[in-house]
């Protein structure tokens, strides 16, 4: 996404990057387009931007179709108030735009360190909705072609095999209805489309778990090559993007999770990658535990507010 400023670091961002040393040193509007409003304020920029999603598009399984966007830059001395006048601000708008029924969201995406305008957030009605997650990563040797751990199997998918691919959606669309509980994601009919042609692309990186012959678990990486818009969220040389992690209900708490995670994070050190970025569910009582153990921790949050106008 193209930035409107330039490379100088402000103050805002000297702060922000005291809080987290791995956020850009630039925290920059869009570019405008077509549409936006942009708000200038007291201590505050803002650029709000109404997206429509197409229903059929991948983007649709993680986003409302009717998308209210908030971009800021809080310049002043007090974060907090800045940001209660901004956000006042984009509701008025948000109110005359009259946001769609039901399928419509209003999300604004912020450090997660940044805990200055956690209240002034919670205040306008906003809910943690998805955090974006980082790793630093490790070394060791290249996972191979199949790993063991006691009776589990880990081995990459073989898309040209019926059922490994079948089960591979089945578990990916498993996942998608999980985190729906939490307002993160929201399956759509194009869902299933969308995940078989991700899984079967050639040279996709794709691992299975399986015990005693029956495939239990499903994890997907975007290497480097193909994490370039993940990579601008951090301030890192090289970024791997962990994509999808499902362990089937019965085999959660059996280690399937872990060993799939540390083959994907062998491989990505292989591969040369010095970090990891994923996304998971902020409300799910099982996502956070297990990404933090597994050597995560919060980089972004974005905040959502359902029905948009406040």
């Amino acid at each position: 996404m193209t930035r409107t400023s330039t490379n100088t670091t402000t103050p805002m961002e000297t702060r922000l990057r005291v809080l987290d040393p791995l956020l850009p040193s630039v925290h920059a509007l869009p570019a405008p387009v077509e549409g936006d409003i942009t708000f200038t304020l007291p201590g505050a920029e803002g650029r709000y931007r109404r997206r429509r999603v197409d229903p059929q598009a991948y983007e649709a399984s993680w986003a409302a179709l009717d998308q209210h966007q908030l971009y800021a830059r809080l310049t002043g001395p007090d974060p907090a108030r800045a940001l209660d006048t901004l956000l006042t601000a984009w509701d008025r708008r948000m109110a005359a735009a009259r946001p769609a029924p039901g399928d419509s969201e209003a999300v604004f995406t912020w450090p997660s360190r940044d805990t200055e305008v956690t209240a002034t957030l919670l205040a306008h009605g906003f809910t943690p909705k998805t955090v974006t997650a980082v790793r630093a990563a490790t070394t060791g040797p290249p996972p191979g072609r199949a790993a063991r751990a006691g009776d589990l199997l880990v081995r990459p998918l073989a898309p040209a095999d019926a059922g490994d691919l079948d089960r591979a959606v089945a578990l990916w669309l498993d996942e998608l209805r999980w985190d729906a509980q939490f307002g993160s994601t929201m399956p759509r009919e194009s869902s299933a489309h969308h995940a078989r042609q991700r899984l079967a692309a050639p040279g996709a990186w794709v691992w299975l778990a399986e015990r005693n012959r029956r495939i239990t678990g499903l994890l997907s990486v975007e290497p480097p090559e193909e994490a370039a818009w993940a990579a601008r969220q951090v301030a890192a040389r090289r970024v791997g993007y962990l994509s999808t992690l499902m362990v089937e209900a019965a085999e959660r708490g059996c280690g399937t999770g872990t060993a799939l995670v540390r083959t994907a994070h062998l491989a990505l050190a292989e591969a040369g990658a010095t970090h990891t970025l994923l996304h998971y569910a902020a409300l799910s009582p099982l996502s956070g535990p297990f990404w933090h153990r597994a050597g995560y921790r919060p980089l972004w949050t974005t905040w959502a507010r359902r029905p948009p106008a406040h």
